[in-house]
């Protein structure tokens, strides 16, 4: 919690804090740089440590507010807990009791004040604390929540969604039966995200044939689903397993993209492909202007 409060103060004005039942959560919103708003690139990735963020991410999050795109980046809970610290040698743990029981018979006011300290650091409220307690799936859960409830005070309802495949599943629970089928204009998304974007970060954990079709489970939402290097033998199974299920699932859009080929990304290169790519798709598919309506702020889609 402390280095996330010194991250936020570094990132200025671009940090929030969001409230949420398990404690506060930083997030990181940069608004649009150019005149017009064409909608929000919400960025969730399982790591839960904001400066571990991969530059391919952060290049997104830094720069495509130039193009009118405002981004709103949301670290998870990672799938598998940090490893626990070693335990100190037998030298130093010898010697820390003698200490204790040398303040507890010298000094018990010093005990008492210690005592209470750590109990008030511990029921401090923060995500990084509830993360050890309670279940992934519930504070991602809680986190989505609290993410679109804070675009929508802004009046940005205009929404892409961009996920890795660690945090696809427990992200997209939440959020896929909210997508009403929409008859009238299949190009409009009758939810709340207009198009997804799946990166493919953790080769580790390749989602599983159940898994993508509860992902690709509405055919109306556009899907650009981005593999990274090493472009081998396992990644080209995966490819492939991927497309299958979005053709069993009839998806109208989808497009499978791999970057193997391409330079190496940093997070300050405005011109990048990946960056360029999905600007390409959420242009073609999530593009809107946002209107005011009926006194409230409504998010009004149209596809260039």
């Amino acid at each position: 919690m402390r280095d996330k409060t010194l991250i936020a103060e570094a990132a200025g004005e671009q940090a929030q804090w969001l409230d949420t039942e398990y404690g506060k959560l930083l997030v990181f919103y940069r608004p649009t740089e150019a005149k017009r708003t064409r909608g929000v690139l919400i960025l969730f990735h399982a790591a839960e440590d904001p400066q571990t963020w991969p530059p391919i991410l952060e290049n997104l999050r830094a720069n495509l507010p130039r193009y009118g795109w405002e981004t709103l980046a949301v670290t998870l809970p990672q799938q598998y807990p940090a490893p626990v610290p070693a335990r100190p040698s037998s030298s130093s743990a010898s010697s820390e009791p003698a200490a204790t029981e040398q303040t507890n018979t010298e000094n018990p006011a010093a005990v008492a004040s210690a005592t209470s300290a750590v109990s008030s650091e511990a029921s401090a409220p923060s995500s990084s604390a509830a993360s050890s307690a309670v279940p992934r799936e519930t504070l991602i859960q809680a986190y989505v929540t609290a993410t679109f409830e804070f675009l929508q005070k802004k009046g940005q309802f205009n929404a892409v969604l961009l996920v890795d495949n660690s945090s696809a599943n427990p992200v997209l629970a939440q959020l896929l039966p909210q997508i009403k089928e929409n008859v009238r204009d299949p190009a409009t998304i009758d939810g709340p995200i207009q198009a997804l974007v799946m990166t493919n970060l953790q080769s580790q954990e390749p989602l599983a044939s159940s898994e993508l079709a509860a992902i690709f489970t509405n055919k109306q939402l556009p899907v650009l689903d981005v593999f990274f290097t090493p472009d081998d033998a396992e990644q080209t199974k995966a490819r492939e397993l991927h497309r299958a299920i979005a053709m069993r699932q009839k998806l109208d859009n989808y497009l499978q993209t791999s970057l193997d080929s391409q330079p190496k990304i940093v997070e300050t290169d405005p011109r990048s492909f990946l960056a360029a790519r999905v600007r390409g798709f959420m242009q073609r598919h999530a593009s809107g202007t946002e209107v005011k309506g009926n006194g409230e702020n409504k998010g009004e889609t149209s596809n260039p």
